[in-house]
């Protein structure tokens, strides 16, 4: 069997790679470079040269999907339309029904076949086994690629502090040591971030939302551990979250994984209807109008702003700078800090953010645990920018690869 990393040894995000075991090819991931997120290019650049994946040739028998953050599929809407996609039902759905909000890639006319944990796919004689782990992105996936008598394992984006760090802990008490481990290494390199844990999360906006102002909160939309940990820190102070129809969307459609995911109908939700394309775009289709029951007006916000913690979005956030200033606000940033060193909107008000976030990906000592557990004879560092560190914190033979080399396992 050989193996080429056509993107992810040298960078976070990205990723791409792809096993041929001489008669049939299979890919996992077809991300896009973080640099190359939200930027107004022709994606159609960073594609990767593989033979049989893009365009009307054949040759790839199968993609597999780890998870819809666009550093995993950014280029899936190019792929040849014939070609066989597996990713997990939430994945499916966010690809379907939500990215069509954002822009202009189509996913409809993909052959997208959902995948569950722990389910296998036979191809040729490869067999590629799913199982759930824990991430930002909802129902992200682990595979296992086995052919003959080799067993790979693509740990894809992985982390062991979320909601569903139990499904992770699973995987390692459970999977058979394999030849080959393809682990991600997101956080090295940022070796004195704080690990805190989704929960840690939670009590921490509690204490925040305490305080009789309106807290302004910046986070990812498709990041549902931290729309839970702000739910349940507004119910527990008794305020009233503000979202947009674009986050109420994403739940909406979501709860078909899990109805226990906040909704715009329950208590300590309200809807402001931000004035934009997706907004729009929802209104066309009819999304919208199930929304207004729970609408609040601009007005209401402002006539008791200490009531209310809302879900920034760049419509709302100007309105409330202009009305009541950033030193009345509490502005809780929960993303990444990294993305702050971006000019922009944010940038400028750094120094008035309070940051409270944890990373989507598992730290080192989890990670070192994990390899511990697992005993790959062989660790493949991928979705990193720091692969010559793995040597010395791994206790396995590790190896190097650059992006477009093959390696025969």
């Amino acid at each position: 069997m050989k193996l080429i990393i056509h993107r992810g040894t040298n960078e976070i995000g990205g990723s791409c790679v792809e096993f041929s075991n001489g008669r049939k090819r299979v890919v996992f991931d077809v991300g896009l470079p973080l640099n190359a997120i939200d930027e107004d290019l022709d994606i159609s650049c960073y594609k990767p040269n593989i033979s049989g994946l893009f365009g009307e040739e054949n040759g790839v028998a199968a993609v597999f999907i780890s998870h819809a953050h666009p550093d995993h599929y950014g280029l899936l809407s190019l792929i040849n339309k014939n070609i066989p996609v597996y990713m997990s039902k939430a994945s499916a759905i966010l690809l379907k029904k939500i990215a069509p909000l954002l822009g202009k890639e189509n996913y409809a006319d993909l052959s997208i076949k959902e995948i569950s944990d722990g389910e296998e796919v036979r191809i040729d004689d490869f067999s590629v086994r799913a199982y759930e782990v824990d991430h930002s992105a909802a129902t992200a996936m682990a595979f296992e690629i086995s052919e003959e008598n080799k067993r790979i394992l693509y740990s894809g984006d992985i982390r062991f502090h979320g909601r569903r760090a139990w499904r992770s802990r699973k995987l390692m008490s459970n999977i058979a040591s394999p030849d080959y481990l393809l682990l991600e290494g997101s956080t090295l390199g940022r070796e004195n971030q704080e690990q805190l844990t989704e929960y840690d999360i939670e009590k921490r906006l509690t204490e925040f939302f305490a305080e009789p102002k309106l807290s302004l909160i910046v986070f990812s939309t498709q990041n549902i551990d931290r729309f839970v940990s702000v739910y349940k820190a507004c119910v527990r102070q008794n305020k009233i979250l503000v979202l947009d129809p674009y986050s109420c969307a994403i739940l909406e459609n979501l709860r078909e994984i899990s109805a226990h995911l906040p909704q715009f109908d329950w208590n300590n939700i309200r809807v402001y209807f931000a004035g934009n394309s997706i907004t729009r775009k929802l209104a066309e289709n009819g999304d919208l109008y199930r929304y207004k029951t729970a609408k609040v007006t601009f007005d209401e916000i402002m006539a008791k702003s200490e009531n209310y913690v809302v879900k920034a979005n760049f419509t709302i956030a100007e309105k409330l700078f202009e009305k009541l200033g950033a030193d009345n606000m509490r502005l809780i940033y929960s993303l990444w800090s990294g993305y702050l060193d971006k000019p922009g909107f944010w940038h400028d008000l750094r120094n008035k953010l309070i940051c409270i976030h944890t990373s989507g990906h598992a730290g080192i000592k989890d990670l070192q645990d994990f390899v511990k557990v697992v005993r790959p004879k062989h660790i493949i560092p991928i979705h990193t920018a720091c692969k010559n560190k793995y040597a010395d914190l791994f206790d396995a033979d590790v190896v190097v690869l650059d992006d477009n080399e093959e390696a025969e396992l």
